[in-house]
């Protein structure tokens, strides 16, 4: 992605903006204005706390997020001072910049509705950490009321808000259909074992990321291991993965600035393969998305094993049959992932498919203005088609998204 420096020229900020900028509120807090110009030009874009870091606060190219909290710090306070400026000096502004909590993204909402509204639930806050996990588990997951959290954050009354922008090219085709929209997050298989001769309540969690269908637990040496010494498991539904879970949070987030609300459940609550009546986006990895299979076998493009690679089907000249995860260095990587549009049943409804170990770097570009643009490059260069399928690369540092591009687009060529 391509972050716009924050010392662009203040001319191409809205007025509402200038006003904070230019109070006496911030009159004596030049880093804190710097970081609201920043955020605002790049409020499109999934920005990073090492962007926000490095490009914002002139940190240096060595900071790490895991153990310098320097950014979550600055936003606060930015929050805080947003909130002391509209107090007082901005009380009779008709909108108001806020920076909901828990994200460094800034909306800009009207005055009414910032005042009277319930504060966004700081998912991050509410991830319980009591899960038992066995050493194979890969993932890191969250119990079952982070997504009550982010059930409650969507109640939000979305009535009377102004789209500040007209809907991207990507999502008005994607909502043409004129259906409901449902988010859909997967509830991976775990195998739940109670202790024998004890307590109800389970001991080990085990989830193995190459079983992906309870009735296949056998196929797991550590679930046959795990029987003979605690008996048999039951199924746990109860959990989500944390990367598909903030994706979601933030792809919320972006569709409710043009007012295009979006139900979020998990797998568990509506299945992924019920698309006669509803749009759906499915997030998830090569694992999760199994009930999606007879989808995901019409794409041009496919998902290995464990995100190892996105393998082409059928390549054009030119093309390479396989794109591999670059292990640049052992904190640096290149992961590709897929982005599919195509039919639901009937070809009456629109399924978003994103594939990836790395979800948000794909909401990143659906997201963004300089990720939609490339991509719309692309799409336009093979024909505009209503259906296609995409591959995604996702350049990471750690757990930072670093940048993320499309590198290949096939139209959908199979009949709904």
């Amino acid at each position: 992605m391509l972050l716009h420096s924050a010392t662009q020229e203040s001319s191409a900020l809205p007025e509402s903006v200038k006003q904070v900028l230019d109070s006496q509120t911030f009159a004596k807090a030049p880093a804190l204005r710097a970081l609201l110009t920043y955020l605002w030009q790049n409020r499109d874009t999934a920005i990073s706390e090492y962007a926000v870091a490095t490009e914002a606060l002139a940190r240096s190219p060595a900071f790490d997020a895991r153990t310098d909290a320097t950014v979550r710090v600055q936003v606060s306070r930015l929050r805080q001072r947003l909130e002391k400026f509209y107090e007082k000096e901005g009380a009779a502004s008709a909108y108001r910049v806020t920076i909901p909590l828990g994200t460094h993204q800034v909306t800009m909402d009207r005055a009414l509705e910032a005042v009277t509204r319930e504060p966004p639930v700081e998912v991050a806050a509410q991830q319980p950490r009591r899960a038992h996990f066995f050493a194979v588990c890969s993932a890191v997951l969250l119990l079952c009321c982070v997504l009550e959290g982010i059930l409650l954050l969507r109640t939000r009354n979305v009535e009377g808000r102004a789209a500040l922008e007209p809907l991207p090219w990507f999502w008005e085709n994607y909502f043409s259909s004129g259906s409901p929209t449902r988010l859909v997050l997967p509830t991976p298989v775990f195998f739940s074992f109670k202790k024998l001769g004890g307590s109800d309540r389970a001991t080990v969690m085990l989830r193995d990321t190459g079983v992906n269908a309870f009735a296949n637990g056998e196929n797991s040496e550590q679930y046959r291991v795990l029987t003979k010494s605690l008996g048999q498991p039951v199924l746990a539904e109860n959990y989500t993965v944390t990367s598909d879970t903030f994706a979601a949070v933030h792809l919320v987030r972006y569709l409710d600035q043009f007012s295009r609300q979006t139900t979020l459940t998990s797998s568990v609550d509506a299945p992924l393969e019920a698309l006669d009546r509803e749009n759906a986006i499915a997030v998830g990895t090569w694992g999760t998305l199994t009930p999606l299979k007879s989808y995901l076998d019409r794409l041009s493009f496919r998902l290995g094993p464990h995100e190892e690679y996105v393998e082409f089907r059928n390549p054009a000249p030119g093309e390479p049959k396989r794109i591999d995860l670059v292990q640049e260095s052992p904190e640096r990587r290149i992961r590709p992932g897929i982005i599919g549009l195509v039919p639901g049943n009937g070809g009456r409804t629109h399924l978003l498919i994103l594939a990836s170990l790395n979800t948000s770097a794909l909401v990143s570009v659906l997201t963004s203005s300089n990720g939609l643009g490339q991509l719309e490059q692309m799409w336009k260069s093979k024909g505009s088609p209503k259906y296609f399928d995409v591959v995604v690369n996702a350049e990471e540092s750690g757990r930072n998204l670093v940048r993320a591009w499309p590198v290949a687009l096939h139209p959908y060529k199979n009949k709904p």
